[in-house]
């Protein structure tokens, strides 16, 4: 049987799907080459429909930060750290780093990202191919529909699996830790998976090339557990509901084309604002909600933690954080976080993105 993938965050936030459900297409039939690799990078304002680039921009210029993918940290102790808001994609745009970013790089001594999804030893590896932990209780009467999700989540997720070689009735066995992880993995990586690296993969190996030392900001199983955890079943409801819409059918290669063209730009508050629109809307009634308490947890909640496990080093300087864009933006985003640890953090703009 396959294995979950290991670590959640590659895929976190700033999806490029992008997508309004459009009955009648089958699930990841919208997934092709043709889509998930468009041959020019551009924003199309027709995917803003139906609110409108004019409305979303408003929006997004309500969010603290909301411009921006590099920044400087600058610690009270005058130690230098830099900040950069990756894309968990490997399409070659995203791969293609700005030269201040490779500098920034280069000459740090660690590197901060979200995990760190390497084994620290043999051991680690045997307990990680051991592990069994990803069904429910033989005993167990749980069906997926019992969550009530609106829609064609559930079909849609069937086949998703089965595209990832699980059997489709394996939605109803698996834990909510075991599928949640297996959902923030873009359908449109099946085409690279295991030869190109996402951006985030990208940089760690470019750490490991030059010997510098990564410091994983949190643990590589930390979603699972949370959501296997008694207690959080309306926080696993939330982040799969939300994510089943990734794989509805309905993108398009202008949709693919926009999301990227606002990442060059830098302009994260506007793909984040896009973002709320479209999931929240293709849940029903209940999409604001499951979407706010989706990414109170991916989002909020790790922002805090990654500034907790990155403040000692920042301290001292010379670290280069590389986090999900969706992370940096926002009262509750990186940017203010460490300004309240007394961090000084300005934007340094990169060639082609917005002022």
């Amino acid at each position: 049987m396959p294995k979950p993938i290991r670590g959640f965050a590659r895929a976190a936030l700033a999806s490029l799907a992008l997508l309004v459900a459009a009955p009648g297409a089958q699930a990841q039939a919208w997934a092709t080459r043709e889509v998930c690799e468009p041959p020019r990078i551009a924003i199309h304002d027709e995917v803003f429909a139906p609110e409108g680039a004019a409305e979303l921009a408003r929006r997004a210029a309500l969010i603290p930060n909301a411009t921006g993918r590099f920044w400087r940290i600058t610690a009270p102790t005058g130690g230098t750290s830099y900040l950069w808001g990756t894309m968990h994609s490997s399409n070659r745009s995203v791969l293609d780093l700005p030269q201040p970013v490779l500098d920034a790089l280069h000459g740090a001594s660690q590197v901060a990202l979200e995990i760190d999804p390497t084994f620290p030893d043999r051991a680690s590896h045997e307990s990680f191919i051991r592990n069994n932990n990803v069904y429910r209780p033989s005993q167990s009467n749980f069906r997926f529909a019992d969550l009530g999700l609106p829609g064609d989540i559930e079909n849609n997720l069937r086949i998703r699996l089965e595209s990832l070689g699980w059997p489709r009735e394996s939605l109803d066995l698996l834990k909510f830790g075991t599928l949640a992880e297996l959902l923030l993995f873009d359908p449109c990586e099946d085409f690279a998976a295991g030869v190109l690296p996402t951006q985030d993969s990208y940089i760690q190996t470019l750490a490991h090339i030059e010997g510098i030392p990564i410091l994983p900001l949190e643990d590589s199983d930390r979603l699972s557990q949370k959501l296997n955890t008694p207690g959080n079943e309306d926080l696993a409801r939330a982040i799969i509901g939300t994510y089943a819409i990734y794989l509805a059918p309905g993108a398009t290669p202008e949709a693919r084309a926009t999301a990227l063209g606002l990442y060059s730009e830098g302009r994260v508050g506007m793909m984040m604002v896009w973002d709320h629109a479209q999931v929240s809307a293709a849940l029903g009634n209940e999409g604001p909600a499951l979407y706010d308490r989706m990414t109170d947890y991916l989002v909020d909640e790790r922002n805090a933690d990654f500034v907790t496990a990155a403040r000692d080093t920042l301290t001292q300087g010379d670290l280069f954080v590389a986090v999900g864009n969706f992370h940096l933006p926002g009262d509750k985003g990186m940017i203010e976080l460490l300004r309240a640890e007394g961090f000084i953090v300005t934007r340094v703009p990169l060639p082609g993105e917005a002022p």
